[in-house]
């Protein structure tokens, strides 16, 4: 029989905090507000014969969340699971609802449900073994591996890293330097502020914006489409094994006026298979 629990956590953690948040199934939130404590909202479905052995299993989440003094520890426990085998596919989940202070360092694990993270400083580390995860809004540092699951970042202040194995990918405005890499599915990028690192085994890359670092982008096999500012400034260097190479962007070799620096970053895109373009915004 299914039983739904609700409680919530209060801990006053001051200005600065740092949160630990492991996860088997549900959805996670984490938003940063002008606060100093931690507020920890539950929702629970849990598996039980009766109301006594539901308390339990609640009991069970309580004790797994814990404070010392800044650093709030979030453990999901294994619960039990509904029988006989006609409930395979449904199981207990536990959805966590946090709000936190702006400066906040996190490190989540989840291994099913949607993952949202919204205006902390950080830095944010996420292992993700399915679903979405979103990031929004991250003072500093930020690195997602996910398995299987869309990835969804905007505005991040420091350096982002990305493991993808499976999942369409979108960032806009990562300030910092980006390293991503994906096994398949689509990746969307815009508005970039430093360098870009992409090695993709199968998919498309798309990038719309200015170059402000320099990119190194590999495709084994798919295609990379670069809208890029009209006047950027930057050395091209494109080859595709198999695959038409055009770029409509204008050639800049005239004066020094016109000539790119020679600091001016270079955009290296290599494709095994698949289409490069190269065209103005």
């Amino acid at each position: 029989m299914e039983f739904i629990r609700t409680f919530t956590k209060t801990f006053d953690v001051g200005a600065t905090a740092r949160l630990t948040l492991e996860n088997r199934s549900g959805t996670i939130s984490i938003r940063g507000e002008d606060t100093d404590r931690v507020l920890i909202e539950v929702v629970a479905r849990v598996w039980a014969e009766d109301e006594r052995e539901a308390e339990d299993q609640e009991e069970l989440i309580r004790r797994a969340i814990r404070a010392e003094g800044t650093h709030v520890s979030i453990r999901a426990p294994g619960l039990l699971r509904p029988r006989p085998l006609i409930f395979f596919g449904q199981g207990p989940r536990i959805d966590y609802q946090l709000t936190v202070p702006r400066k906040t360092a996190a490190e989540i694990t989840s291994r099913s449900g949607r993952l949202d993270v919204t205006n902390i400083a950080g830095p944010v580390q996420v292992d993700a073994r399915s679903g979405r995860v979103a990031l929004r809004d991250i003072g500093g540092n930020a690195r997602v591996v996910s398995r299987s699951g869309g990835i969804q970042v905007e505005s991040i202040e420091g350096d982002l890293g990305i493991d993808s194995r499976s999942g369409t990918v979108r960032v806009e405005r990562c300030r910092g330097e980006m390293n991503v890499q994906a096994r398949s599915g689509a990746i969307q990028l815009s508005e970039l502020g430093a360098g870009l690192q992409v090695e993709l085994r199968s998919g498309s890359i798309r990038y719309e914006g200015p170059v402000r670092g320099a990119f190194g982008i590999e495709v084994s096999s798919g295609s990379v489409r670069l809208a890029l500012e009209a006047d950027s400034r930057f050395f091209l260097d494109a080859e595709s094994t198999s695959g038409s190479v055009r770029s409509d962007m204008p050639i800049r070799s005239g004066g020094s006026g016109d000539r790119p620096s020679r600091d001016a970053p270079k955009v290296r895109i290599r494709t095994r298979s698949g289409s490069i373009h190269i065209l103005p915004r």
